[in-house]
């Protein structure tokens, strides 16, 4: 598969511009805001799911309003939606077993380096000096987590499942940066893309956990709605940032989120908050930053 035609933005490796890099802080600090709305929940699939549906349906909105991708964006799109799905259902069973502080760096730490490497591969995206700083200090920062001594330590099943999701990650930050670029609009990619992922998890929420998702629909309505919201600004400018930049700047600078889910964990959710698990979420910040931000 040959890498899309790109603009000037995506040329370069080791520069972001800073309207993209402040839209990114920005989604970062939304996506773990949901995250963190999503793991206080009872059923994690059914919560995923009402994102989904807020989601979905603002996307579905927007169509009349876009143009429609051409055939081979639509096969792209099939394919992402097959990895979105897939993060989702790996990452509801990782917040069953590890709470929010240890599930969502260990779920998103590795997605730089995965996605550095699938960018070199398939978008012909070269590292630089500043990438292999950042896949070092992200590396330690895994590594920290997984050390971490706490009451319920991490069984290698679940670290199986983190690996898993982050490489679920990884592979549809490329998929789609691919998409974007190939018909030079990522609005409409975007949002057919939404319509169609939120379709296709829908069906799994129903089909695993029936006529009870409506019900916890009704009961938490508040928390659905502010959940879609979230999820909807943050991926719409993760989706434009794609556009404009390389992928692996724009994944590892994504993750920064996971310092704005340490101190959510701590201060909304009453998690523990160990100098271990704060040393690993300033390494992993440290190297997405490197990856990402230096100009």
């Amino acid at each position: 598969m040959a890498p899309p035609r790109t603009g000037g933005a995506c040329q370069g490796t080791d520069s972001l511009e800073l309207a993209v890099i402040a839209a990114i802080l920005a989604a970062s600090l939304l996506h773990a805001t949901w995250h963190a709305l999503v793991k206080s929940s009872g059923d994690r699939v059914v919560a995923l799911a009402g994102m989904n549906l807020v989601s979905g349906l603002a996307a579905l909105a927007c169509l009349p309003l876009v143009k429609p991708p051409s055939p081979a964006a639509f096969a792209v799109i099939g394919f992402s939606v097959l990895l979105h799905v897939g993060y989702k259902i790996g990452l509801a069973g990782l917040y069953h077993r590890v709470d929010l502080g240890q599930a969502y760096p260990l779920a998103r730490g590795l997605t730089p380096i995965m996605a550095t490497v699938l960018g070199l591969v398939v978008l012909g995206e070269r590292p630089g000096v500043a990438v292999m700083l950042g896949i070092a200090l992200v590396s330690l920062g895994v590594l920290a987590l997984a050390l971490e001594r706490s009451e319920r330590r991490i069984a290698p099943q679940t670290l199986g499942i983190a690996a898993l999701t982050g490489l679920t990650v990884a592979g549809y930050s490329v998929v789609d940066a691919y998409g974007v670029r190939l018909d030079g609009d990522w609005l409409g990619f975007t949002a057919w893309l939404i319509v169609c992922d939120c379709a296709g998890f829908l069906a799994y929420a129903f089909l695993t956990r029936g006529r009870s998702v409506l019900a916890t629909w009704r009961r938490g309505w508040g928390g659905v709605l502010v959940s879609g919201l979230l999820g909807l600004g943050s991926f719409g400018a993760f989706m434009w940032a794609l556009g404009r930049a390389p992928v692996g700047g724009v994944s590892a600078l994504r993750e920064t989120s996971v310092l704005f889910a340490a101190i959510l964990a701590t201060v909304a959710l009453g998690e523990a908050a160990t100098r271990l698990r704060h040393a690993a979420a300033l390494l992993v910040m440290a190297g997405v930053m490197a990856i990402a931000a230096l100009r």
